[in-house]
C-alpha cells in the first residue's frame, strides 16, 4: 500500500466489504484511492478475475489499468467504460433478447442518417426538427422508457409528443431490422438482458464480487442500474465521486445517484476526502464559500497545506475588449515571471466568448489552443455565415455558394445540386452563372433552385449598398440562418446562435475601428487573424469551456465573463436551476493551483449593441478576494470599437494602471525587451509587424509599458496593440 496515503484515504482503501461511498473533493486523490483499493484487494487474496472497475472514458480506463499493472504486475482486472462493458456482455448473450450476436453499433452520425432517411418517408413530420427528435430518443432511452412510456411523460408539456413517439417507434423498428444498436442501446439492452434473463445476471454477479465506479457523480440512471444489479450479488460496491462536480445533467448525469446512495444501499459507509493536494488555501476557501450556497450536496470543506494568501486577483473590466486585453497583458507578465504558456488556462462558460481572447492573443503573438469548441472563425456556423458574404463579394466563388446552397435546409436534394454543378461544368462557367442563366437545367431543377437564386441576388445587391454591420445582419436574416437557429429546439443551436451574433459584434467592432473600410476588408482581416502561425504543440495557453477542463489542472487560471446571464446563464436564471451553474463555478475555481484571476466586464457588446452587465453572483459568493483595478470615470477613457485605452487627459489613469497587477511591471518589461524604448512609438511612425506587415501608427495613448498604439495596416484596417506585449513583434522603419 502506498505509504503516502493520508489517514482518510487509508481508511477507505482498507475497508473491503459492503457498500462504500467515497466523497472525494477536487484534487483529493480519488483515482489513487480507487486504484490502491483494487491493489489492496489483490494483495489480501482476492482474484483479479473477480474485480470490476468502471469509468467514463477509454483514456481513464487505460490509465487505471496501467497504474494497477505497475503496482502489482497484473492486467487481469476488468477495467473499462460502461459502454465497453455492456458491448462485451451483449456480444455474448444478446441473442437471448432477440438480436444476433454480430450486431452493428451505430455512431451518432449513423443514427442521424437513419432519422434523416425515416423523415423522408414521413411527410407529416418536420425534417428541421431532426436534432430535436434525436435528443428525445436518446433522453427516453436514458430513462429506460419505450416510445409509449415516453409519450406519457411528455404529452402534457410538449406539443410534438405525438411526432416524437412516431419517429421513436420507427427508429427502433429500423434498428431492429438492421440488427443494430446505438450507443444508448448498449446500456439499455444490457439492463433489459439482466432483467429478463436472471441467469445471465447471476453469471456476472458471481464473476464480479467487487464493483468499483470512478466519477460516480457522472452516472446516468441506466449506468447506476447496471452497477446496482451486478453489485446486488455480493453487496460489495465501491463508488468514488463528488456531487459538487456533477456538471453533466444535460447529457443525462443524475446527481441523485450519489445523493441517494446511502438510501439505496442500506448500511453503506461514507468516507470523505477533504484534503486537496492541488490548490492554495485561498483558492480552496473561495471554492468552499461558493459551493456552500448549494442545497443538493453532502457537507464537506476542502483544505490544503499549500500557503498562498494572495492567490486570487479580481478585475472588473470596463468592457469585454478591456477584459481580453488585460488577460493578454497578464499572460505576458506570468511568462516573463517564469511560467510557461502551458501553465495557463482561460476558462469561459460558453465558447462564443472566446473570440476576443483569440484576437488579442493573435495580435500579440501568444500561442493558444481552443478546447470545448473550435477556434471562433473555424466553427461551422461562422464559416456558413461568411460563405454568404464571400460569394456576395465574389460570385465566382463556387465553393462558398455550394457550401450554403441548402443551408439552412430549403429542400434542395443532392440530385438538384449535382444537376447545377454539371450544367456549370458543361458550359465552362461558374456555378453562380449557371444558377442565374438556368440554361441546361431541367424545369424541375430550375423551379427548386428559384428561392435560392432570389436569396443570392438579394444578398449580392445588398453588399454594394450596405455598411459592413448592416450587411452582416442582413445576410443572417435573408439567408434564413437567424430564423433557423433562433427557432430550433436543439440546445446546440442556441450556442450557434450566440456565435453568429458574436460574428456581428466582430464586424461592428471592425467597422468602428475602420469606418472607411468595407466587408471585403473584414474578410481579409479575418483570413489573416485566423490563420495562426504554427505553434509549439506542447506550449500554448488553453482557452476552454469549463466543461472541457474538468479533471485538468493549471498553475494559473483566468475565469472570465463572470456576469449574470453569462455565468450563470440566462437559461439557468429563468428556470431557477442555479445549482449546476454553481457547481460549474466550483469546478472552474478548483482547476487553479497557484494563481486564480477572476474577471467580469461592466459592459459587453452583444446582439449588435452595448449591454451593461450585472456582476455574477458567484463573484460576491467568493468574498474576500482582492480587487485589483475597478473602472472609475476618472480612471479610464473609452477608445474606438469599445477598446479601452489610457486617455492622455484621464485624471489618475496612469497611477491606477501602474498599480494594476494584471499589467506588466516596468522592471519585467525592461528585463525582457532588451532596451525597447516605448517613447519611439509615436503617431505617424511607420512600423513593420512580423505577421501583419507594414503599417503606420495613427494614434497612441498611455506612457511606458502602459502605452497603446493604434496601427493602420493596408487592407486590414486599424489594429490596437498594448506595446508591452507587441513591441517584440514590431520594427520601427521610420519616424
Amino acid at each position: 500500500m502506498d505509504p503516502k496515503l493520508n489517514p482518510q484515504q487509508k481508511q477507505a482503501v482498507m475497508d473491503t466489504e459492503g457498500a462504500i461511498l467515497v466523497i472525494a473533493g477536487a484534487g483529493s486523490g480519488k483515482t489513487r484511492v480507487l486504484t490502491e483499493r483494487i491493489c489492496h484487494l489483490i494483495e489480501i487474496g482476492v482474484s483479479p478475475y473477480n474485480i470490476l472497475a468502471l469509468t467514463f472514458t477509454n483514456k481513464a480506463a487505460d490509465e487505471m489499468k496501467e497504474r494497477i499493472e505497475r503496482s502489482i504486475g497484473t492486467s487481469q482486472v476488468w477495467t473499462s467504460t460502461f459502454h465497453s462493458l455492456c458491448a462485451r456482455i451483449l456480444r455474448i448473450d444478446i441473442d437471448k433478447i432477440g438480436y444476433s450476436k454480430d450486431f452493428t453499433i451505430y455512431t451518432e452520425q449513423e443514427s442521424d442518417r437513419v432519422i434523416k432517411r425515416l423523415l423522408m418517408n414521413m411527410p407529416s413530420l418536420d425534417p428541421k426538427k431532426k436534432g430535436e427528435y434525436l435528443w428525445h430518443i436518446s433522453h427516453a432511452k436514458t430513462l429506460a422508457l419505450s416510445p409509449d412510456e415516453y409519450w406519457e411523460e411528455i404529452k402534457n408539456d410538449d406539443s410534438d409528443a405525438d411526432d416524437i413517439r412516431k419517429i421513436y417507434s420507427q427508429y427502433e423498428e429500423e434498428l431492429k431490422r438492421c440488427n443494430s444498436l446505438d450507443f444508448d442501446d448498449l446500456l439499455l439492452k444490457t439492463v433489459q438482458l439482466f432483467e429478463t434473463c436472471p441467469e445471465v445476471l447471476a453469471k456476472y454477479q458471481r464473476r464480479f464480487l467487487y464493483v468499483h465506479v470512478d466519477e460516480f457523480q457522472d452516472t446516468n440512471r441506466l449506468q447506476y442500474k447496471i452497477m446496482k444489479l451486478i453489485a446486488q450479488g455480493s453487496g460489495n460496491v465501491f463508488a468514488v465521486g463528488d456531487e459538487d462536480q456533477s456538471i453533466y445533467s444535460w447529457r443525462g448525469a443524475d446527481i441523485r445517484n450519489i445523493l441517494d446512495f446511502e438510501r439505496d444501499f442500506k448500511g453503506a459507509k461514507v468516507y470523505k476526502l477533504e484534503q486537496n493536494y492541488r490548490s492554495t488555501t485561498s483558492i480552496l476557501n473561495a471554492a468552499n464559500r461558493v459551493i456552500k450556497n448549494n442545497t443538493a450536496r453532502k457537507d464537506k470543506t476542502l483544505w490544503s497545506d499549500i500557503a498562498g494568501s494572495d492567490s486570487i486577483e479580481y478585475y472588473e473590466a470596463y468592457s469585454d475588449c478591456d477584459e481580453a486585453e488585460q488577460v493578454a497583458k497578464t499572460v505576458v507578465t506570468l511568462v516573463k515571471g517564469g511560467s510557461t504558456y502551458r501553465d495557463i488556462a482561460v476558462l469561459v462558460r460558453a465558447n462564443s466568448l472566446t473570440r476576443l481572447f483569440e484576437e488579442e492573443f493573435n495580435l500579440n503573438g501568444i500561442p493558444y489552443k481552443v478546447f470545448g469548441g473550435f477556434r471562433f472563425f473555424e466553427r461551422k456556423e461562422i464559416k456558413d455565415a461568411l460563405a454568404y458574404v464571400r460569394f456576395a463579394i465574389n460570385p465566382a466563388d463556387s465553393d462558398s455558394l455550394l457550401r450554403v446552397i441548402n443551408y439552412p435546409r430549403r429542400g434542395l436534394g443532392e440530385s438538384t445540386v449535382n444537376e447545377l454543378i454539371s450544367s456549370a461544368a458543361r458550359q465552362g462557367i461558374s456555378v453562380y452563372d449557371a444558377l442565374m442563366s438556368g440554361a441546361q437545367l431541367s424545369a424541375g431543377a430550375a423551379r427548386k433552385l428559384e428561392p435560392f437564386k432570389s436569396i443570392v441576388c438579394d444578398i449580392i445587391s445588398a453588399s454594394a449598398s450596405m455598411k459592413p454591420t448592416e450587411f452582416m445582419q442582413y445576410v443572417l436574416r435573408r439567408s434564413g440562418i437567424e430564423t433557423f437557429l433562433s427557432t430550433s429546439t436543439d440546445i446546440e443551436d442556441a450556442s450557434r446562435l450566440d456565435n453568429v451574433q458574436e460574428l456581428v459584434n466582430a464586424v461592428s467592432q471592425f467597422e468602428k475601428d475602420n469606418p472607411t473600410l468595407g466587408i471585403s476588408d473584414f474578410l481579409q482581416s479575418v483570413a489573416l487573424v485566423s490563420d495562426v502561425d504554427e505553434m509549439d504543440d506542447q506550449n500554448y495557453v488553453s482557452i476552454a469551456t469549463v466543461h472541457a477542463v474538468k479533471g485538468l489542472e493549471f498553475e494559473n487560471v483566468f475565469i472570465v465573463g463572470l456576469e449574470e446571464g453569462i455565468f450563470p446563464t440566462q437559461r439557468a436564471i429563468v428556470s431557477g436551476d442555479i445549482e449546476e451553474e454553481r457547481r460549474l463555478m466550483y469546478v472552474a475555481i478548483t482547476r487553479a493551483k497557484r494563481k486564480l484571476f477572476v474577471l467580469n466586464s461592466r459592459s459587453r457588446y452583444r446582439f449588435g449593441k452595448t449591454e451593461y452587465m450585472p456582476k455574477s453572483r458567484f463573484v460576491g459568493e467568493m468574498s474576500g478576494i482582492k480587487q485589483s483595478v475597478r473602472y472609475t470615470n476618472s480612471g479610464y477613457a473609452q477608445g474606438n470599437g469599445g477598446r479601452i485605452r489610457l486617455g492622455a487627459n484621464a485624471a489618475g489613469a496612469g497611477s491606477v494602471m501602474k498599480n494594476n497587477p494584471f499589467a506588466p511591471k516596468k522592471s519585467e518589461v525592461k528585463s525582457a525587451d532588451s532596451g525597447i524604448d516605448f517613447s519611439k512609438f509615436v503617431k505617424n511612425t511607420v512600423v513593420a509587424h512580423t505577421k501583419f506587415g507594414q503599417g503606420i501608427i495613427v494614434e497612441t495613448s498611455g506612457e511606458g509599458e502602459d502605452k497603446i498604439a493604434a496601427i493602420a495596416f493596408k487592407g486590414l484596417g486599424v489594429k490596437r496593440f498594448a506595446l508591452a506585449i507587441a513591441a517584440p513583434y514590431l520594427t520601427i522603419i521610420e519616424n
